[in-house]
């Protein structure tokens, strides 16, 4: 359709003078070795979740991107999201306080993920926090900072060896606290994915795995409405009550504020799932080419953020194994 040339080997692609960077988008267990391959012969890596299958393999990735001066990021998508980017606006702000703690559901269809497709194989996808939770400790490492794993969880669909549901629970160093749920059960029509962050002063609720809209509630002052509306691209602010007198100095968490309504905004891409997503990459590729032409450009995207993302995933493991 696009006129590219077909392959049947790996060496033989990577080893084509026209071929500038290499898309690893393979089966977990062999994202070491093609990006150690492609970076030797030259070449940029961009790779599919997860970077490697632990972090010993990703700390050669790492090594070989330095020695070679070539890049190895992972294809984290959801950093370039605009919903994404609205959300940690609104955290970054701090109108609606600190964040306390966070949910995601991640309620994922298995309908083409037949008894023996790799997916459900450890060897080759590392299994589910490494093959698919990466994605999402990456996103809250990019939202809240650096976390740390203090419990895991794991179940066996009965009756086999299907790993299908994991959860996991990170407290991040600014002391917000987030459950991760991922559960490869669903019918088609049912795959779904959310978030609810809890702030001190109202909630965040991000719709979709690819994030296609957020909603925010809040108790804040006329000043904050207006902050509220500018992180959100100039959304409607809807009034859900407003308050007077005596009613607008409040306390919470210890602190005095002052509050002036109750509010709620609704923000959403114009644009289906599959052109945000295209978006988003082509937005990823824009910076990481940025940085191949001037190394002075700072990536929203590093190799390290795939390995950080990765130590969360190992140490959910570790940690599922023992409980």
């Amino acid at each position: 359709t696009f006129g590219v040339p077909g392959f049947g080997d790996p060496g033989e692609l990577i080893a084509q003078d026209n071929v500038d960077i290499v898309h690893i988008a393979t089966p977990p267990s062999t994202h070491h070795d093609l990006a150690m391959q492609a970076m030797k012969a030259g070449k940029n890596v961009l790779c599919e979740k997860p970077l490697a299958m632990n972090l010993a393999q990703a700390d050669e990735v790492l090594a070989a991107a330095r020695m070679y001066g070539k890049i190895s990021p992972v294809n984290f998508v959801l950093r370039y999201n605009a919903v994404t980017e609205t959300v940690k606006a609104i955290i970054d702000s701090g109108v609606l306080g600190e964040v306390l703690s966070a949910r995601l559901t991640n309620c994922a269809a298995d309908s083409k993920l037949n008894p023996d497709h790799w997916f459900w194989n450890k060897n080759i996808s590392g299994g589910i926090f490494i093959e698919h939770g990466v994605h999402f400790f990456d996103l809250y490492r990019y939202l809240l900072g650096p976390g740390e794993v203090i419990s895991a969880h794991t179940e066996t669909r009965p009756g086999t060896n299907q790993e299908d549901r994991v959860m996991c629970t990170v407290r991040h160093d600014n002391g917000t606290v987030v459950s991760h749920y991922h559960g490869f059960d669903q019918i088609a029509q049912m795959d779904r994915t959310n978030h609810r962050m809890v702030c001190e002063m109202g909630d965040i609720w991000i719709d979709g795995w690819i994030p296609l809209s957020v909603t925010i509630e809040g108790a804040v002052d006329d000043d904050g409405a207006g902050r509220l509306a500018e992180c959100c691209g100039g959304a409607d602010v809807e009034v859900l009550e407003e308050y007077r007198g005596k009613s607008q100095d409040v306390t919470g968490r210890g602190q005095s504020r002052h509050v002036s309504k109750r509010i709620r905004l609704r923000c959403c891409p114009n644009a289906d799932k599959q052109t945000v997503y295209s978006d988003s990459v082509r937005n990823l590729m824009a910076d990481q080419i940025a940085f191949i032409r001037d190394r002075k450009h700072v990536r929203r995207i590093t190799e390290a953020n795939g390995r950080d993302a990765l130590a969360l995933a190992e140490a959910a493991v570790r940690l599922a194994e023992v409980t």
